[in-house]
């Protein structure tokens, strides 16, 4: 468990750091007339890729035959091929450079994404997976915060060639100790036993899965939280400048990052162990959605610093139960027991693709209602969520 984790929060410093920090002020520094439109290029084409490489990565990985492993190899080569892109951003002096290197990053982490969760469903008991998978989850926000902490105070490149540099350290415990052991037996929604062959075309790669009511709702309900938090944290330097009116807008973020932060490691770990104990999924992902729910409400109903630091730590804690239990039920609803990674590539593109979808959203919503109707609208996602769960059969 421990290799799993370092390696995850190696991934997601390298990810999460450069894109708070390092890229925003890198394409500042080479286009700051139009720095907003270039960094939402790069970001858009990067999530892109992001989309194509999770399944793709997911479904190769699924089918490779090594004396490493089937996962081991794709998660190491991904891991190299994130950090030699970091590695090379400090050298560029073009958008097109960065964004090629950017894309290569993206599509290195989620490809790491989808073969290290496909991991937990291939390995971990499902009596275990809300523990493994709220540990695990917990790389996220650490990854955000440390990340953002050591880059603080170092130049760009500096900055670049250290989380590149933490993707590799943090890799080799996994790349030397993890190992494929046999499938661990589980009550995939159809798996080998049920009769029917995984998908093999590339039409199937995508398609494939949705033929599975239960994966479906599980992917919409992981969008939709996705997309809540997403509409929540966009504009949030402006809510508190604008709306809150905070002395430092920059600092007041900090602190409801950390406040965010510590609620999500706070409950993550409680609620999966939890799970684990009842045997029961589906009431503590309602409820993480239900407490994210009342925290968007709170920010759109009170826009005042107190409320708006008990709102950024009830949203953690809200999303750090529903992440924790959703991973491990995601696990319990997919297709095929031979396309673990492929299945959960696709689980991640709804990750990539709220993230995606979250600008376009608060642009049409912003003139119709201000903070309140992007808040509102980010809490009608997270009710979604909640709601996507309740139809699916298999998992109690």
């Amino acid at each position: 468990m421990l290799a799993l984790f370092l390696v995850t929060l190696g991934m997601w410093i390298g990810l999460l750091a450069a894109t708070q920090i390092l890229l925003p002020a890198h394409i500042e520094s080479l286009d700051p007339a139009h720095k907003v439109r270039s960094l939402s290029l790069v970001v858009t084409v990067a999530a892109v890729a992001a989309i194509i490489s999770a399944p793709l990565v997911g479904a190769i990985s699924d089918r490779t035959k090594s004396r490493f492993g089937r996962r081991r190899p794709w998660v190491v080569g991904c891991a190299l091929v994130c950090s030699a892109a970091l590695f090379s951003l400090p050298a560029q002096s073009s958008l097109l450079g960065v964004g090629v290197c950017w894309v290569l990053v993206h599509a290195g982490v989620n490809g790491m994404h989808a073969a290290l969760c496909a991991t937990v469903a291939d390995r971990v008991p499902v009596h275990r997976r809300g523990t493994v998978s709220a540990v695990a989850g917990l790389a996220m926000p650490l990854g955000l915060v440390v990340g953002s902490l050591l880059v603080a105070g170092l130049s760009t490149g500096n900055g670049y060639l250290l989380v590149g540099a933490l993707v590799v350290l943090l890799t080799v415990p996994y790349a030397v100790l993890a190992g494929d052991g046999p499938r661990t037996p589980g009550p995939d929604a159809a798996g080998p036993s049920s009769g029917r062959p995984p998908g093999r075309s590339p039409r199937d790669l995508y398609l494939g899965p949705w033929r599975h009511p239960a994966f479906a709702w599980a992917w919409a309900s992981r969008f939709f939280a996705q997309l809540a938090t997403s509409l929540a944290t966009l504009y949030l330097l402006y809510f508190l400048r604008d709306e809150v009116r905070v002395g430092d807008p920059a600092g007041g973020v900090a602190v409801l990052s950390l406040l965010y932060t510590a609620g999500a490691v706070a409950a993550s770990v409680a609620a999966g162990w939890l799970s684990d104990r009842t045997g029961r999924r589906k009431p503590f992902v309602v409820a993480g959605t239900l407490l994210m729910a009342g925290a968007l409400i709170a920010m759109a109903a009170f826009p005042h610093w107190s409320a708006a630091m008990g709102a950024g730590a009830v949203l953690g804690t809200g999303y750090g139960v529903y992440l924790a239990v959703d991973q491990a039920l995601v696990t319990q609803v997919l297709p095929h027991a031979q396309d673990h990674a492929r299945d959960l590539g696709l689980v991640n593109i709804a990750g990539s693709g709220a993230v995606a979808v979250a600008p376009l959203a608060a642009a049409q919503t912003m003139p119709l209602g201000g903070f309140p109707a992007l808040f509102g609208l980010a809490t009608v996602c997270a009710l979604a969520a909640g709601a996507s769960i309740l139809p699916i059969r298999s998992v109690r």
